[in-house]
């Protein structure tokens, strides 16, 4: 009974951890010189990050959604900076067919850069994004792209079961790939 105590103890740090970190940081991450990924940014951090690294162009994968301040706000940054918002909406528990994969290729393959890709939590559809990104502008191997699929990031299917839909997307799309060559 102790050692569960412990561990839930643990286990609430390690969240509020999380949490904390992917308030303040926006669970961002660099892929190379011209590609981040992150969470969704505050009106505090996000004119930050887009300076710093002289971001050219936010995919914002939560679509466009008019009226909702998070969106607002970012677009009136994005806006101010001279910064070009891309939105392209997915669920982060819906299988993506090759179609539309290809399409999130074509954004990522057509923006100019450095590029800031982004959802809510940078944990699931931002990782099929910067896997695909890794894969075909960046022509590392499945394996090294798959990397982006991470519990560091915050994808983790255990506990989410429906977000593996960005897995079997994934997958997917390499398999149609090799396919065709």
């Amino acid at each position: 009974m102790i050692y569960l105590k412990k561990l839930i103890k643990i286990l609430i740090l390690l969240a509020l951890f999380y949490i904390g970190y992917g308030l303040i940081y926006g669970n961002f991450h660099k892929l190379d010189k011209n590609s981040y990924r992150s969470a969704q940014l505050f009106s505090f951090n996000m004119p930050y990050y887009l300076k710093e690294y002289k971001i050219k162009t936010v995919l914002n994968l939560r679509g466009e959604q008019r009226g909702k301040s998070w969106y607002e706000n970012e677009k009136k940054i994005t806006d101010e900076l001279n910064v070009t918002l891309i939105t392209y909406k997915m669920s982060s528990r819906k299988y993506l067919d090759f179609n539309k994969t290809s399409k999130l290729v074509e954004i990522l393959r057509k923006s100019e850069k450095p590029i800031l890709i982004h959802c809510e939590g940078g944990a699931d559809r931002t990782s099929l994004a910067s896997a695909l990104y890794r894969y075909t502008i960046l022509k590392e191997s499945k394996e090294e792209a798959i990397e982006e699929f991470s519990f560091i990031y915050g994808h983790i299917p255990l506990i989410r079961p429906k977000v593996i839909a960005m897995d079997r997307s994934f997958n997917d799309y390499i398999k149609n790939i090799e396919k065709k060559r």
